[in-house]
């Protein structure tokens, strides 16, 4: 397992709450999640049609990658960059 990778969302929320900005590999295709003055952007790589804005870090949660949202697939991430542990 990779030591950069979330044991469970409310890692993730922490993460994101300190301004934390995350990028990770979920069936075989990268994503990022950065911060904007209007809120949490993720998206997959190279692909502005995937591309979400949320209002609260929780919402993030929601973020759909092949009908599963985020919150329930964030222990079978493999997360490549993340600013805090």
């Amino acid at each position: 397992m990779n030591d950069n990778n979330f044991k469970s969302a409310e890692e993730l929320i922490y993460n994101l709450q300190r301004g934390g900005e995350v990028e990770f590999e979920y069936d075989a295709k990268e994503y990022s999640i950065t911060h904007i003055p209007d809120g949490i952007v993720i998206s997959q790589a190279y692909n502005d049609d995937t591309e979400k804005v949320y209002e609260t870090v929780e919402d993030v949660l929601g973020y759909e990658i092949n009908g599963k949202k985020l919150g329930d697939i964030i222990h079978k991430l493999d997360v490549t960059f993340r600013c805090f542990d």
